[in-house]
């Protein structure tokens, strides 16, 4: 029997196959691929690649076990800090760029100036893309953190948050009539 520490590369374990495995309301096989990439880190560029997956279970699953991951060692993060904000953000699935803002909002005092600006300018894009609500709050909260680091920017995020003080949705509203009470 081949392990995943075998040489033979055919023996690896398939991150993708791995995903896709499972109830599709479950994390299926997530935490088995947290713990291939926590004892092999070199696989950790394939894993982020699934990011970028056609099927949406297995991209939901990877920005989770991605997240699992820059949250327990920050390793992980640094040295693709640029790539989460110039090439993972063109994934096309929303579950895939919630996961980004929330990494965007743990770890915002690392991004340099420039990939705060990207930053900035991606959530606000989604956001304007989107009606779902977790996007929308996450959104709201990264935005709203991102203005107190830059008082320049509070007038924007105001201007965004307004009009979701009527939204229709609890969490949204709420979240964005706090904003614009505190900016």
């Amino acid at each position: 029997m081949l392990t995943l520490n075998s040489p033979n590369p055919r023996s690896r374990s398939d991150f993708a196959r791995d995903l896709a495995a499972g109830k599709p309301n479950s994390l299926g096989n997530t935490l088995k691929v947290v713990r291939a990439v926590t004892l092999e880190p070199r696989r950790f560029p394939q894993l982020l690649a699934l990011l970028l997956h056609k099927d949406s279970l297995v991209a939901m699953r990877a920005i989770n076990a991605t997240k699992r991951l820059m949250r327990g060692d920050a390793t992980f993060f640094y040295p693709y800090r640029e790539s989460l904000v110039m090439e993972y953000s063109k994934s096309r699935h929303t579950v895939v760029k919630l996961g980004l803002i929330t990494l965007y909002f743990d770890f915002t005092k690392e991004f340099t100036a420039i990939e705060l600006r990207r930053i900035k300018a991606l959530t606000l894009k989604w956001m304007g893309q989107t009606d779902d609500w977790m996007i929308l709050v996450q959104g709201l909260k990264l935005l709203e953190k991102l203005a107190k680091r830059d008082p320049k920017f509070k007038s924007k995020v105001v201007e965004v948050a307004k009009p979701l003080q009527k939204d229709a949705r609890k969490a949204v509203s709420t979240k964005a009539k706090g904003i614009v009470s505190r900016l």
